[in-house]
């Protein structure tokens, strides 16, 4: 039967074993924590690319109606009565 301070020794061990694996755990996550953050800022900035990308899509395909490509001719001509609508109601408020 092994002695109490053996046993105490032990313990000892054991405990200094989990206390490094705490902290190679509590790095590990804090690198991890890391990682995430720099995904999610990656990943916004992607966001607003794309949200831009769509923009100047959306403007160069009324650009190209404007020029006279038959394709977006009717959006085109529903988004300029939009518009006037919205001028027609600003009007209307001024007066």
């Amino acid at each position: 039967m092994p002695t109490l301070s053996s046993q105490i020794s032990e313990i000892e061990l054991k405990i200094k074993t989990l206390i490094s694996e705490n902290n190679r755990l509590k790095a590990q996550m804090s690198d991890k924590d890391q990682r995430i953050f720099e995904l999610e800022k990656e990943n916004n900035a992607l966001i607003t690319a794309f949200k831009e990308s769509e923009d100047r899509n959306v403007a160069l395909k009324t650009a190209n109606a404007m020029l006279g490509s038959d394709d977006y001719k009717t959006k085109t001509k529903l988004k300029i009565n939009a518009l006037i609508r919205e001028i027609d109601q600003c009007i209307a408020q001024l007066t």
